[in-house]
C-alpha cells in the first residue's frame, strides 16, 4: 500500500473529539486515521488490523527501495531498447555501404 504522511495541528476541541473515538489500545493517530478513512467511505475493516496498516521506518525504507528498483528497472529496459534500436540502425547503415 502506497501512502503519504500528513502532519497538521488540531485545536483542543478536535483532539478531545478524536480521543472520545479512540478504541482500546489505539493511539490518537490511529484513531484519527480510522476516522478519516471511515468518513471517506474507505472501510478499515479488513483482514489486517489498523495497527498493521501503519508503516514503520523499516517498512518505509523497504517501500522506497522497491520503488527505486522498479524505477531503475524500467529505465534500464528503456535504455536497453533504445541502445538496441540504435545498434540495429548502425548495422543497417554498415550493410548499406
Amino acid at each position: 500500500m502506497v501512502s503519504k504522511a500528513f502532519s497538521f495541528r488540531l485545536p483542543d476541541a478536535a483532539v478531545q473529539a478524536i480521543e472520545s473515538l479512540q478504541l482500546d489500545g489505539e493511539t490518537l493517530n490511529q484513531a484519527l486515521q480510522r476516522f478519516v478513512l471511515e468518513q471517506l467511505g474507505l472501510s478499515t475493516q479488513t483482514s489486517k488490523s489498523l495497527s498493521t496498516m501503519l508503516y514503520t521506518g523499516a517498512d518505509i525504507e523497504e517501500l522506497i527501495d522497491k520503488r527505486i528498483e522498479a524505477s531503475l528497472g524500467t529505465r534500464l529496459d528503456e535504455l536497453r531498447l533504445n541502445f538496441d534500436a540504435q545498434l540495429e540502425e548502425l548495422r543497417g547503415k554498415l550493410k548499406a555501404r
